[in-house]
């Protein structure tokens, strides 16, 4: 053991690194975890999901705690649902049931869904 973390390189974050260029990175990063497990799916017959489904709820959790559920449903629908059957994105439907009306809202790049959120206020 005394040779234990000998190879460990940790990595710091940049300072003066914005909200934005976290949240940016936490949708990339999320994003080519789930293309990784569709491959694998997909390629190799190997389902990676119920084994990396706590961490992911770990994430979704954290999401919920600092954005609220409006703005985390919005963040899930863009890690996992975005992309209809054809590879295209989708609009996002935002629903009021109290009012009944519905918001088509297009969404096409993390920037684009940062901005939207951002323009949400309720918590």
């Amino acid at each position: 053991m005394n040779n234990f973390g000998e190879n460990l390189k940790l990595q710091f974050r940049k300072k003066g690194i914005s909200e934005k260029e976290i949240f940016i990175n936490i949708l990339e990063v999320l994003d080519g975890c789930k293309k990784r497990t569709d491959e694998l799916e997909t390629n190799f017959m190997l389902d990676m999901f119920s084994y990396e489904e706590d961490f992911y709820l770990i994430i979704e959790n954290l999401l919920y705690i600092h954005y609220g559920e409006l703005k985390t449903e919005i963040i899930l629908w863009w890690v996992y649902s975005r992309f209809n059957d054809e590879g295209e994105i989708d609009d996002l439907i935002i629903e009021d049931e109290d009012e009944e009306k519905q918001e088509i809202v297009k969404i096409k790049t993390a920037e684009q869904l940062w901005s939207y959120i951002n323009k949400i206020k309720t918590k």
